[in-house]
């Protein structure tokens, strides 16, 4: 059974009040300014991008101390150059007996009208099964799934800056009932859903799931996090029948 919540934050101190303490010239604040300032003071800054395993290129973004990928993982192969199966109806999305890693899109369906044109297949990232999160190579060299301790840090630090999980969350592209966030880092969390038991992607565009590499082996649940309607980061157990959205973390 899935459950639901959301919540973040931010901040940081500019070249700026500096140059205003030296006396420097206009100029000279204005160059400080475009170097240093985020919009609302953060202690984000834009990192390498890091590319995966089909040669996509992701952007990430610094918060703190820690390195994440600032959208959702969208890789169809393992590390190793094996493919994923792309899931369609008629396909087992989780069946013990015969292992299977899927992948599938999130949906998109734009229901409430939120977007003036189409939206590729991929914009929201992928969707995995549970064969393939339990798998250990959807990650390249150097990046890993986080845990549910790494994305406890990552809320510290919201809360340090003044922040909560509304800052995590785009600007735009949340239905009215979940509401936009302010994206005060660059961390890019668009509603990208989640798959239920049956193999349905569902949850576009009010709901993200993000998979932890944590899981519970005798309940036969993996931990995820959850952004939905309230400012706080959730934290659930879900069966592993279901499937979940990926931001990996740099290790």
């Amino acid at each position: 059974m899935w459950l639901v919540v959301a919540g973040m934050a931010c901040d940081g101190e500019t070249d700026s009040d500096l140059d205003a303490d030296t006396g420097a010239d206009t100029a000279a604040e204005t160059d400080s300014d475009a170097d240093t300032d985020n919009e609302a003071d953060t202690d984000s800054e834009a990192e390498a991008d890091l590319v995966d395993a089909d040669g996509n290129t992701y952007a990430t973004v610094q918060i703190g101390e820690q390195v994440w990928m600032a959208e959702n993982l969208k890789v169809t192969s393992f590390n190793d150059g094996t493919p994923i199966g792309l899931w369609s109806f008629g396909e087992d999305w989780y069946y013990a007996l015969e292992p299977m890693a899927w992948y599938q899109w999130s949906s998109t369906y734009d229901l409430n009208n939120i977007y003036p044109d189409p939206l590729p297949e991929d914009f929201y990232g992928a969707l995995y099964n549970e064969f393939a999160l339990d798998s250990g190579r959807l990650a390249p060299d150097g990046w890993r799934l986080p845990t549910r301790a790494d994305f406890e840090v990552l809320e510290q630090t919201l809360t340090a800056d003044g922040l909560d999980a509304t800052a995590l969350k785009t600007d735009f592209g949340w239905s009215p009932e979940t509401s936009n966030g302010t994206d005060d880092y660059g961390f890019n969390a668009l509603p990208s859903g989640y798959v239920s038991a049956g193999g349905t992607a569902t949850g576009t565009p009010a709901i993200v799931i993000w998979a932890t590499s944590e899981t519970n082996p005798a309940a036969r649940t993996r931990h995820v996090v959850t952004l939905f309607d309230d400012p706080t980061l959730q934290y659930n157990e879900n069966g592993v029948q279901l499937g979940a959205g990926v931001r990996l973390i740099r290790e």
